[in-house]
């Protein structure tokens, strides 16, 4: 046969992995745009499913007492939101003076952010050089620097806003899930057989996001009574709004605690009735708090079987910011998580699990 014969058959191997590489690069690319096109939805039923783990212990609870399951299910959720609603009145009560106090607040910080660059300025330059740097962070590098700050704020406070408007649509989609439990085992068995793995995947997703949550809630409470406690015994204005900002934050892995540790810094600094010794104090207590729980008392409780590759964790939590933003850095870690108990039970993708793993 001519030479010319065999080109097709020996490109046609590299033809395929490149066409099988574009697909999957193309699936990929779909799917990112459906989670971000369908966020609006999506959001509240990872929510509520959230919602429907943590409640189904105290659902089963009251059924074991003989209520009927449609009563468990409404008291289990009624006691698993109502701390969640008084966090949230507190903290929108505890903003309030915060607010009307911002525009003294941000004169005063920008007096010291100014003072701070040119005492740097100061050390680098000097003449001319040191005059141009000195208007140049004047007109430019400051408002700009807070500007970034506001919008910074400003987003924080509309995916509050977001979650609190979609709270409605996640208390509904919860409910139904929890009705749904009672006969979802005798459905999913009716469809795929009682010994498919699935049955295992189901229950240690439920059993690990459970853990993960309820240690992440209970060490973002211990996080928000310990910041609280050392901002108000050094005279931190506003402590018990930076100790609630804490307790959300603390959910986001890696970041959270670093971000929400920031304002109650920015503000023992421009506190005229502050020392420099105490200023000092607060940004060190704070810095002693965040690396005492986040390293020693959450990896603890949580155990090796539960924890992610830190690489991961900070991976995962930039996707899903960027897909969803604000709550989808909360999300993360609880999403990463059923994906690694899924792929550990089902067969071919087992190294994935491994890789997720610390």
């Amino acid at each position: 046969m001519p030479t010319g014969s065999l080109l097709p058959e020996r490109t046609m191997p590299g033809t395929t992995v490149t066409s099988r590489a574009t697909f999957r690069l193309a699936a990929v690319a779909l799917i990112v745009v459906g989670l971000v096109w369908a966020r609006p939805l999506l959001v509240p039923i990872v929510l509520a499913l959230m919602l429907a783990i943590l409640s189904h212990p105290v659902v089963s609870f009251f059924e074991r007492r003989g209520l009927p399951y449609g009563a468990s299910v409404a008291l289990g959720q009624l006691i698993t939101t109502v701390p969640l609603v008084g966090i949230v009145t507190l903290f929108l009560l505890s903003a309030q003076p915060f607010v009307d106090a911002f525009d003294r607040y941000q004169a005063s910080l920008e007096v010291h952010l100014a003072a701070s660059l040119e005492w740097v300025v100061s050390h680098l330059a000097e003449g001319e050089r040191r005059v141009a740097l000195e208007a140049s962070l004047r007109s430019e590098v400051i408002p700009r620097a807070l500007e970034f700050g506001g919008e910074v704020v400003k987003g924080f406070a509309q995916s509050v806003g977001a979650m609190l408007s979609a709270a409605a649509l996640t208390l509904i989609i919860a409910f139904f899930a929890l009705l749904e439990v009672a006969r979802l085992r005798e459905k999913f068995g009716e469809a795929f057989g009682e010994d498919n793995a699935l049955f295992a995947s189901l229950e240690a997703i439920e059993r690990d996001v459970r853990l993960y949550v309820v240690v992440k809630t209970l060490t973002s409470l211990l996080t928000a009574l310990s910041v609280w406690l050392c901002l108000a015994s050094l005279g931190v204005p506003f402590a018990p709004l930076w100790a609630l900002l804490a307790f959300p934050m603390n959910f986001i892995p890696t970041l959270g605690a670093t971000i929400a540790s920031v304002p109650p810094m920015l503000m023992a600094v421009v506190e005229p009735s502050l020392s420099s010794l105490e200023a000092g104090l607060v940004c060190a207590g704070l810095v002693v708090i965040n690396m005492a729980i986040g390293t020693f008392v959450e990896p603890r409780f949580l155990g090796r079987a539960l924890s992610l590759s830190p690489l991961v964790v900070f991976v995962s939590m930039l996707l899903w910011y960027l897909i969803w933003g604000p709550i989808g850095a909360v999300l993360a870690v609880p999403i990463t998580v059923a994906t690694k108990v899924i792929c550990s039970h089902v067969r071919g993708l087992e190294r994935v699990a491994i890789v997720l793993k610390a």
